[in-house]
């Protein structure tokens, strides 16, 4: 079994635990929902062809999730923000600088007009890299896997079991 699904004994996780807990007539996989504190929490079911595809979502979330927490911590203080800010402009900087200057090397012995319209491409595209560069490097580990998990989760056909209280 995976990580944060199983069928019997769950390790003490602070974001909590799903535990398969068997099959419903209706072709669905019922999962009990254990908080960080090791207590119920309620119920879901997931069709059945979608329960690996759940699982997996699951503790992709589970894995990835105390690595963006602990580079939160780790990396918000003043000095660490104001580095990952100049980090980030010098490389858009340099992705502008590059993109006018390639098409500008390129189309040296061009026309005028043929120079001014790559230049401007070019400063464009090397500003979309630059921005595009500054995102992911900036990004806390395990940030990609954990969307693409959400997102997964967000698209599966998930519901929550109402319990029926006695009067």
């Amino acid at each position: 079994m995976v990580n944060g699904v199983t069928g019997v004994n769950l390790q003490p996780n602070p974001y909590g635990n799903i535990r398969r807990a068997g099959m419903l007539k209706n072709g669905r996989v019922l999962y009990n929902v254990v908080d960080s504190n090791g207590k119920d929490a309620g119920k879901l079911t997931v069709p059945q062809k979608q329960a690996d595809t759940f699982e997996k979502a699951y503790n992709d979330i589970l894995v990835t999730a105390p690595k963006i927490q602990k580079y939160v911590e780790e990396n918000s203080s003043e000095d660490d923000l104001r580095r990952r800010r100049i980090k980030t402009q010098s490389i858009v900087t340099l992705g502008g600088t590059l993109g006018a200057f390639i098409p500008l090397v390129l189309t040296w012995n061009k026309s005028v007009m043929k120079k001014i319209f790559s230049v401007g491409l070019g400063i464009f595209a090397g500003l979309g890299t630059g921005f595009a560069a500054a995102f992911i490097s900036s990004m806390p580990p395990g940030t990609y896997k954990f969307e693409k998990a959400s997102q997964t989760l967000n698209s599966l056909d998930i519901q929550p079991v109402m319990e029926e209280k006695d009067s």
